[in-house]
């Protein structure tokens, strides 16, 4: 499950102190390194871009301090997850559950002194305060997090275990090759053992609403968007048109 936190402040200076924070942390080894600052899409943006958009911010601008982590052995098992898709992700649920847009800028932690845990530190720019509601309504953006995680993580497991199965399906093949009778290169090969086949997941285009499977895809079997509840025709139409014309 991803934990996703969220404090706040309205000082500019605090949270120009928080921005050298997240970039200059020291490292495993103590150093004092200069992380890369990104946006929507990937987007890299600079230390002093960064201090531009806190600077020209208008006056009553809340600054919301994001942090989100993940599992690192159920979920991040293999530190492959891509965080920066979960950060974006989560910031447009985030615009979508306050109606307001939300510039952001953040950086990954890939470990510090004190942890091997890879997070996102992340600097949220809303206008004006949040009702009582609205920010109850923040208290659940984990859910969102958590969803794309178990997606990427499943992903990211069955690509493995489908690359682990044709390397000793090819291994099978030269070893029978380079032998005149008929070997095995375990029991589990033998034919006299009949193990249960795991179907494929069928994938379908990520939605072009809100960008929610861009990255990895969305099951088949989803007719609406898990994120903006948007139907999926469309992306299947232009998916099935795209594929005709290559």
């Amino acid at each position: 499950m991803a934990i996703v936190k969220l404090k706040y402040t309205t000082g500019r200076n605090a949270i120009k102190a928080h921005l050298r924070y997240i970039v200059h942390r020291p490292g495993k080894e103590l150093e004092r390194p200069t992380r890369e600052l990104f946006q929507h899409n990937y987007l890299s943006v600079t230390k002093q871009e960064a201090y531009d958009l806190l600077n020209a911010a208008p006056r009553g601008t809340i600054f919301y301090k994001m942090t989100i982590n993940c599992h690192p052995q159920r979920e991040d098992t293999h530190k492959d997850l891509d965080l920066q898709y979960i950060a974006s992700l989560t910031v447009r649920e985030m615009q979508l559950r306050i109606g307001r847009m939300v510039p952001f800028i953040a950086t990954m932690h890939n470990g510090h002194a004190t942890t091997d845990l890879r997070h996102i530190h992340a600097i949220c720019l809303v206008q004006g305060r949040l009702s009582k509601e609205d920010f109850a309504k923040l208290k659940t953006l984990w859910q969102v997090a958590s969803a794309e995680v178990r997606l990427q993580r499943r992903m990211r497991d069955l690509v493995q275990e489908r690359q682990r199965t044709r390397f000793l399906a090819q291994a099978k093949v030269l070893y029978q090759s380079s032998h005149s009778k008929e070997r095995y290169l375990s029991l589990a090969d033998s034919p006299k053992r009949h193990h249960r086949r795991v179907k494929p997941l069928k994938l379908q285009p990520g939605c072009y609403s809100c960008g929610y499977g861009q990255m990895g895809g969305i099951p088949a079997w989803y007719d609406f968007c898990p994120c903006c509840h948007r139907p999926l025709t469309q992306e299947k139409k232009l998916h099935l048109e795209l594929s005709r014309q290559l």
